[in-house]
């Protein structure tokens, strides 16, 4: 199928077997953390993050966890290794992405943020105007992702809504870029979807194959519309 970024045509690859979908409003049953903002109908906003000094911390202490996975995984770097150049180091090299990738899975609970975590609760409550939590509520953990993608391969995720995941109902999502995120690179969205009903787009009875490589998230097939 056809999907259009920032006016630009791409041809988007997902395979899975069709499931079921009927005219509910997914949100309508969860709580909407948007609803009160001046961006509830565009479902996100793009705002500054963190105090400059906080954010730096961030970036360098991320960068560091990223040269450790690198090195847990066989393949050391030097101290003041530009993270932004991971693919460089990598290549098509999968069996060491993955590598890396299993290790960073290690690093998702809020004992590895390099600044607490009570600092990312009160920047998302202030823009969403209400206190908010960093929580997983099936096992009462606070953490977060480090995703690694290399410009040019299948390391992103297919087309998909993250409430089609259970662990992701009731919750927003915040992206923080760390390095090498350009207009060209950066999280892909379509304003408005989360008010969309589960029959405006057709998807993935569960995961995903996307250019050859399976995703547990479901993915979208088609759509009703041209998805922009």
């Amino acid at each position: 199928m056809q999907v259009r970024i920032n006016q630009q045509a791409f041809t988007y690859d997902v395979q899975g077997e069709a499931g079921r979908t009927d005219d509910r409003v997914l949100l309508a049953d969860d709580d909407d953390l948007t609803a009160t903002t001046a961006w509830a109908a565009e479902g996100y906003t793009v705002a500054e993050f963190l105090p400059a000094a906080e954010q730096a911390t961030l970036r360098e202490g991320l960068a560091q966890l990223v040269r450790q996975a690198l090195a847990d995984a066989g393949h050391p770097v030097p101290a003041d290794f530009d993270v932004a150049h991971y693919h460089r180091v990598v290549g098509d090299d999968r069996d060491l992405h993955l590598a890396v990738v299993n290790r960073t899975k290690e690093y998702q609970q809020a004992d590895f943020l390099p600044v607490p975590a009570a600092l990312f609760e009160a920047r998302v409550g202030a823009l969403c105007g209400r206190p908010v939590q960093a929580l997983n509520p099936w096992d009462g953990e606070r953490f977060f992702h480090l995703r690694l993608i290399r410009p040019g391969r299948a390391d992103n995720n297919p087309l998909h809504r993250d409430v089609w995941l259970p662990d992701y109902h009731n919750c927003l999502n915040i992206y923080v870029p760390v390095a090498g995120s350009t207009a060209q690179s950066s999280l892909t969205l379509v304003p408005g979807s989360h008010h969309w009903p589960e029959n405006r787009t057709l998807r993935t009875a569960g995961g995903a194959v996307s250019n050859g490589v399976r995703f547990t998230v479901p993915g979208v097939l088609g759509s009703a519309e041209p998805l922009e």
